[in-house]
């Protein structure tokens, strides 16, 4: 285990010293690192009989990149969910690792498994695990599909399954800061009553 995690470790750093950081990443340029932005909007697709029943999903993803060879990406981020469920609007944090296949020039494949730190429902401390399936366009926009379990109070765990439409790069960037400056002052509107 520890000469697997050298390796990986040693990858990344001969791409961060080796190479070139970009803004957005292009397959075809000599980028060996860049940044996610990543910005979704989800819709369950099938969820287990609970208290909390999500209606709605806006979930944000940064985190940065290295490129491991001409196919394969790796790195990791933070998520951030914003769900609406029955009895009002409730948030996780997570970390992911993320491993991108790049099919060609302009499409690619992403699994990203996670840990949701918290969710807002069940403030018990760590809650439960995330996986999620991508394939995207050019960094531009794609599919998600995403598996969360989290744990309860009541029974042990839920799983909810949704799809999403997943927009990345500069789109991502931009809902990312809208959604930031309106959920400030949701939340700021919401303690003043």
């Amino acid at each position: 285990m520890k000469t697997v995690s050298f390796c990986i470790v040693s990858l990344l750093m001969v791409s961060i010293v080796s190479g070139e950081a970009c803004i957005r990443y292009d397959h075809s340029s000599t980028c060996t690192s860049y940044p996610i932005t990543d910005f979704y909007f989800g819709l369950p697709v099938s969820q287990s009989d609970s208290i909390i029943t999500r209606e709605g999903d806006m979930t944000t993803s940064l985190g940065w990149m290295f490129v491991l060879n001409e196919s394969y990406d790796l790195g990791p981020s933070l998520f951030y969910s914003a769900y609406r469920s029955s009895d009002g609007w409730h948030s996780q944090l997570g970390v992911r690792a993320n491993l991108r296949y790049h099919l060609d020039d302009d499409f690619h494949l992403d699994l990203s498994p996670g840990l949701i730190l918290t969710d807002s429902p069940f403030p018990d401390g760590f809650a439960g695990y995330s996986v999620e399936f991508s394939v995207g366009w050019k960094d531009w926009v794609g599919l998600a599909t995403r598996l969360d379990f989290v744990d309860t109070f009541e029974s042990g765990h839920d799983q909810v399954m949704q799809i999403s439409l997943r927009f990345g790069s500069y789109a991502g960037m931009g809902l990312t800061s809208v959604g930031i400056i309106s959920g400030g002052i949701a939340y700021m509107a919401s303690k003043t009553y």
